[in-house]
């Protein structure tokens, strides 16, 4: 072989001296066409044009979040027109990728929207578009918002993205309680397309494993027999006015049990608005406490004047015991405490 050294490569016509290509520039069809030679060229030899390195001096990306399950997966969703019959809003929640299995709307209006089925704690949203199934990377949606109601009819918009080329988009927010989530696309694609194409929309809450989840709670006192400290953390907002702890007690608190000392990293308090009383109910004051023996406590976080339903408090502590000290349980001067859920976050 005469000609066995690289000379010049070109790309769709347009030349290249790097010599490694990004998925991106060959996932929608491209043109390859290399220039040889009998003898070594300087071509791709400069320093700047090494392909990118993860172990070679570059900082590592951090590690994915641990969401939790998908509480988008398999619920009933609605959407603007689809392009064909075979590609409608449902294919948007089936936990499959690929162009065969995506929504697509040509639409004016292009939206998608999930029913989650009851009230959830929403924390994030993971789109991912047309060329994480495998299309061009142009029709990528380029933006878009995402919004969420608890009757499906009065919405929050929660995220706005412009001006994204990406294929898969996550979008952590402030936790809050949502029956149903909207994702309208304002620009569908990058490259002029009209058509909307969204492969999957999930949704997530938990950010990993609840470590309260159905352990053992106590509290100072309960409202009624129906309302005692168990129902903090049955893992459940949408059960009615008496699912939750209630307490008109001197001092207000509730206990949890994790069973065995753990790393804490977030808590998360839903509060009367949430269960869909009253948001004067709210609680206003209170102090997340952690203990590693139920007698000596720290205080991880002390929240001072909330008004929110579902309120999510970062923090660094370990501990086998977490207790919510309420300081002043309402808005409105309503001498009862009421949480729906507390939930722990860590390892």
């Amino acid at each position: 072989m005469s000609n066995q050294y690289v000379q010049a490569l070109s790309v769709n016509g347009t030349a290249r001296q790097r010599p490694w290509l990004r998925y991106g520039d060959v996932a929608g069809g491209a043109t390859l066409a290399y220039t040889m030679g009998g003898a070594p060229s300087a071509w791709g030899t400069n320093p700047s044009d090494v392909p990118p390195s993860f172990t070679d001096g570059a900082t590592p990306p951090p590690a994915a979040p641990e969401l939790g399950p998908n509480l988008a997966a398999g619920k009933p969703v609605t959407g603007s027109a689809a392009c064909a019959s075979s590609e409608g809003p449902e294919k948007a929640v089936d936990g499959r990728l690929g162009g065969a299995s995506k929504w697509c709307s040509l639409a004016t209006d292009k939206f998608l929207q999930v029913d989650l089925g009851s009230a959830q704690t929403v924390r994030s949203f993971v789109v991912k578009h047309a060329g994480l199934g495998g299309e061009t990377t142009g029709w990528n949606t380029g933006a878009f918002t995402i919004a969420t109601s608890t009757d499906g009819v009065a919405w929050t918009n929660r995220v706005s993205v412009s001006g994204s080329r990406s294929s898969r988009t996550y979008h952590p927010i402030t936790a809050v309680s949502a029956r149903y989530v909207r994702l309208n696309v304002t620009t569908p694609t990058n490259n002029g397309n009209n058509a909307a194409r969204i492969d999957e929309f999930e949704v997530y809450g938990a950010g990993g494993a609840n470590l309260a989840l159905n352990r053992p709670a106590t509290a100072d006192s309960q409202c009624a027999s129906t309302e005692g400290p168990e129902k903090a953390v049955n893992g459940s907002v949408s059960g009615g006015a008496a699912d939750k702890w209630c307490s008109t007690g001197t001092n207000r608190f509730l206990r949890v049990d994790l069973g065995s000392s753990r790393t804490i990293t977030a808590i998360s308090v839903s509060h009367a608005g949430a269960g869909g009383e009253d948001r004067a109910w709210n609680t206003r004051d209170f102090d997340l406490q952690v203990s590693a023996d139920g007698s000596t406590w720290t205080t991880a976080a002390a929240v001072r004047g909330n008004t929110a339903d579902v309120s999510e408090h970062r923090v660094t502590a370990s501990g086998r015991f977490v207790r919510v000290s309420v300081l002043v349980p309402t808005q409105n001067g309503d001498p009862a405490a009421r949480l729906y859920e507390v939930e722990v976050f860590g390892t």
